[in-house]
């Protein structure tokens, strides 16, 4: 137990120094680069220093893997520096005891990432961007219209699906509306590959309209401009869609549900939702893969050979990662594939060092 703390208290306190370095690089670079806009629109001290005070929580969850990692490197070589790691396995306790207590840390510092994320990120974000776009910029909003793939139904049953929305210029591309009869049965289609709003009145151009009766398809017909008296205004197709850093796990989840429910693609979104959930585990990764490292490099190199091979081996796993995450996008991988099979991959390797550390035999429990 009292070695459980020691080493408890040697990472944790190496790890509040890293965050607290990558967080302050963070912002620094941050500010230098706002730093003409800051000055150019008058913004109040109090209200630059309120903005980067709400924007530490949204750095905290990309730099805490990292954080980990450095955490882990110097823990570890300072240990062995002193030769604290030989004093332990001279009494009998292995490596993998000796690290069990960092790994586990790690473990929790990704569940707080993740309840960062989820409970205290969005709102900070959104007091941060309010600051950003309103306060400082002098706008009257900061959230994003929603401009393509827009869906609408309204009170009278008409279903509205719009490609491109324009709000500027009022107006619709390639737009498709459905409508039903008193008994909710389909029983019109009209087709348009654009609708202005002119004269409180929608004026569609080049289109169809096909009328449907029990047997199906009854009558098509073509125009080149025509109006239909129809309720809906620009104001119904307005909707805002959140800024990702504003969304929670919960917020993202139910995004999913509704589409899905609307007949829409939700793999981009499926694979959004699961790479929040599996980045801030990329730290348990680089815990599991550093531990080893940093005990045979300290060995030969010293501290600085130690922290170089560990930073290359994490930049090397996140190039890995987010190329997984872009094939997901493109839709090669799937999305969880794409972003738990990195982590999977990289977590039996990291194991597989950790108990062969004992062993000079390639598999752990050979005889």
């Amino acid at each position: 137990m009292v070695l459980k703390r020691y080493l408890l208290k040697t990472f944790f306190s190496f790890y509040l120094i890293s965050v607290s370095c990558f967080v302050g690089i963070f912002l620094i670079a941050d500010f230098f680069e706002r730093a003409d806009e800051f000055i150019s629109r008058n913004a109040a001290l109090a209200d630059v220093v309120i903005y980067y005070l709400n924007k530490i929580p949204f750095v905290l969850f990309y730099v805490a893997p990292q954080a980990i990692l450095l955490a882990t490197v110097l823990a570890i070589s300072s240990l062995s520096k002193t030769n604290e790691i030989i004093a332990m396995k001279a009494c009998g306790v292995s490596i993998t005891r000796i690290t069990l207590p960092l790994i586990g840390m790690s473990m929790v510092l990704a569940l707080l990432v993740i309840a960062n994320s989820e409970f205290i990120s969005p709102n900070t974000s959104k007091r941060m961007n309010h600051i950003y776009y309103v306060e400082l910029r002098g706008g009257s909003g900061f959230k994003n219209i929603r401009r393509t793939d827009v869906w609408y139904k309204s009170q009278t049953g008409a279903i509205w699906s719009v490609e491109n929305y324009d709000p500027d210029n009022l107006t619709l591309n390639t737009v498709n509306i459905y409508l039903t009869n008193n008994n909710r049965l389909f029983e019109k289609r009209i087709d348009a590959k654009k609708a202005v709003w002119i004269d409180q009145q929608w004026q569609f151009m080049d289109g169809t309209v096909r009328t449907f009766g029990p047997a199906g398809l009854e009558k098509t017909e073509f125009f080149e401009t025509r109006s239909f008296v129809v309720p809906e205004i620009p104001s119904d197709f307005i909707t805002y869609t959140r800024r990702p850093e504003e969304m929670s796990l919960k917020n993202m989840y139910e995004e999913i549900v509704e589409e899905r429910a609307e007949g829409k693609d939700v793999t981009k979104r499926w694979l959004n939702f699961n790479n929040r959930l599996s980045y801030p585990f990329i730290g348990v990764v680089l815990t599991l893969i550093g531990i080893p490292l940093s005990l045979r490099s300290s060995r030969q190199g010293g501290l600085l050979f130690s922290v170089a091979v560990n930073l290359a081996i994490g930049v090397a796993f996140s190039f890995f990662y987010a190329m997984c995450v872009s094939m997901g996008r493109g839709g090669t991988f799937d999305p969880v594939f794409a972003t738990w099979g990195p982590i999977a991959l990289f977590t039996a390797i990291g194991f597989y060092f950790l108990l062969t550390m004992d062993s000079e035999k390639p598999l752990p429990f050979s005889e």
